[in-house]
């Protein structure tokens, strides 16, 4: 399942790149919550479709068609970490933009109810819960 989960995370940074940011928004919950970096100076929190489409157009009025190329994913379960490279150019200066963020996308099933981002990746870590410990078997088994 976990292994899906990244597929489609990987499928989503496609059609997003593509301009198709309602495939994206169909594989999330309607009462999807974004969380922006803390660090970010206008940290906020997002919520819904709307507040979605909102954080989104924020970034589109600054950079026009901001592309996000994923650098590094990483299965952890019931949520997909991964590493990804923004960029842009800013629309008022015409000055190409670039940083890189954590995006880590929570599932319940088939569909991410959640996207957090940060720009450290060891926070974004400690962000996981963590993986369940396996009994020990019998017999030293």
């Amino acid at each position: 399942m976990s292994e899906d989960r990244v597929d489609l995370v990987r499928r989503g940074y496609d059609a997003w790149n593509a301009g198709d940011r309602s495939w994206v928004l169909d594989h999330m919950t309607d009462d999807i919550v974004w969380v922006s970096p803390p660090e970010d100076p206008d940290a906020s929190v997002y919520r819904g479709y709307p507040g979605v489409q909102l954080y989104w157009d924020k970034w589109r009025e600054e950079v026009g068609d901001l592309r996000l190329d994923p650098q590094r994913m990483i299965d952890a379960g019931d949520s997909v970490l991964v590493v990804v490279r923004r960029t842009g150019r800013g629309r008022s200066s015409g000055i190409d933009v670039s940083d890189e963020v954590v995006q880590v996308f929570d599932f319940e099933g088939e569909r991410c109810y959640r996207v957090r981002e940060y720009y450290d990746l060891q926070q974004a870590r400690d962000s996981l819960p963590p993986a369940p410990r396996m009994p020990e078997a019998a017999n030293g088994v």
